[in-house]
C-alpha cells in the first residue's frame, strides 16, 4: 500500500472519531438553558402551529415528540398562557418575546416518546395555578429502563424552569406534576465528544504529523 494511502486512511479515521456522538455517561441534569446547552442542542419550534388547537405530537422534521394525550397550543406570556420565566431560567429573552407552549388540557401526567433516541433532551415547564408546585421528569431508554429523574419546585407565576438531562440515549420521558401545566422550549442533541475522546484524537493527530513527516523526508 502506498504511503499516501496510509496517510489518507488514518486521516479519515480521525475525522470519523471527531464526528462520532458522545460516549454514554452518567445521568446528568442540566439546571439552566445556558449558552453551552443552547449551542449544543436543536430547538423544536412549533410556533407555526394553530393557536388553541390540540396536538398529539410536535416535530422539526428531524425529531418528533409524541404525547400520550392531546396538548393545547398556547403562547407564553400573553397568548393563552399568562406568564413564563425568562433568561437565565428560560431560553426566552426578558422582553416582549413570546414562547410557544403546550397546555396539558387538565392532565397532571404526560408521557413523551422521541422518534429517535437522543443523548440530550430537555424542555421547560410551568404549573397552571399561580403558586409553587412540585414537578418531576423521569427519563427512560429504549428498553424502558429508568435513567434518572429530576424534581423541581416550580412557581406558576412566571417561574417556568428547565427539565433537561444528558445520558444514555433517551427515548421516553414521563412528566408529572401536582397540578396541570404547560411545557415548551423542547430541545435535543447528540452531545459532544468526552475528554477521553479528545485525548485519543489529539494523540492520533500527533502520530499523523510524525507519519507525514517521515513520508515526505
Amino acid at each position: 500500500m502506498k504511503a499516501s494511502r496510509v496517510f489518507s486512511f488514518v486521516l479519515i479515521g480521525l475525522v470519523a472519531l471527531w464526528a462520532s456522538p458522545a460516549v454514554a455517561g452518567p445521568f446528568t441534569p442540566i439546571s439552566n438553558p445556558d449558552a453551552a446547552y443552547l449551542a449544543g442542542t436543536n430547538y423544536i419550534d412549533f410556533s407555526g402551529y394553530t393557536l388553541f388547537a390540540d396536538y398529539t405530537s410536535i416535530t422539526d422534521g428531524f425529531l418528533t415528540v409524541t404525547f400520550g394525550s392531546s396538548m393545547n397550543m398556547r403562547y407564553a406570556p400573553g397568548g393563552g398562557w399568562s406568564t413564563w420565566s425568562c433568561v437565565p431560567d428560560s431560553q426566552r429573552p426578558c422582553d416582549s418575546t413570546t414562547l410557544p407552549v403546550l397546555y396539558s388540557n387538565g392532565a397532571a401526567l404526560i408521557h413523551m416518546t422521541l422518534s429517535t433516541p437522543e443523548y440530550i433532551f430537555g424542555f421547560e415547564a410551568e404549573p397552571n395555578p399561580f403558586a409553587p408546585y412540585n414537578m418531576t421528569a423521569s427519563f427512560f431508554d429504549a428498553s424502558h429502563t429508568l435513567l434518572g429523574t429530576i424534581t423541581r419546585n416550580v412557581d406558576g407565576t412566571a417561574g417556568a424552569r428547565l427539565f433537561a438531562a444528558s445520558m444514555d440515549p433517551i427515548m421516553f420521558v414521563d412528566f408529572s406534576s401536582d397540578v396541570d401545566f404547560a411545557v415548551g422550549a423542547f430541545r435535543y442533541g447528540d452531545g459532544v465528544p468526552e475528554p477521553s475522546t479528545y485525548a485519543l484524537m489529539l494523540t492520533g493527530l500527533a502520530g499523523l504529523a510524525i507519519l507525514r513527516r517521515r513520508l515526505v523526508s
